[in-house]
């Protein structure tokens, strides 16, 4: 706070400083949980969706039909364990996670939200401090 408003500031001055750095510290925190989220999910080897799942029963269930096409047993097994990688990785975590990442960012733009108010109260405050008083 005394950064953004000085070691030696009266009360209007100090509680939209303050509200300042109190936004300012919750946007670094939800940015840095967003940031560790994501990372955590990408690093995540076993990675599959509800909808990879269903697809892969699906495929599953036609070849296994007796009218199914022939398709060798390494080729099966190879699609089954397969894990998305690069863009198809991102957009199956992005997927799983949007709710998650959705309410991070309402919380950042409330935060952000909360800092532009400070910084105008602050300002006007500045501007109040600065301007002449009643000539007596």
């Amino acid at each position: 706070m005394c950064e953004i408003a000085g070691t030696d500031v009266d009360v209007k001055i100090g509680q939209p400083a303050r509200r300042i750095a109190e936004a300012q510290i919750n946007l670094r925190r939800v940015r840095h949980v967003r940031d560790q989220f994501l990372t955590d999910r990408l690093n995540e080897l076993c990675l599959d969706s509800r909808a990879n799942d269903r697809a892969e029963g699906t495929v599953v269930g036609n070849l296994i039909q007796s009218n199914g096409p022939d398709i060798p047993i390494a080729e099966l097994s190879k699609y089954l364990t397969s894990t998305p990688e690069g863009p198809q990785k991102l957009a199956t975590v992005l997927s799983q996670a949007i709710k998650q990442l959705l309410a991070m960012d309402r919380y950042e733009r409330r935060a952000l939200s909360r800092r532009k108010f400070a910084i105008r109260a602050l300002d006007m405050a500045r501007a109040d401090a600065a301007a002449p008083g009643p000539a007596s």
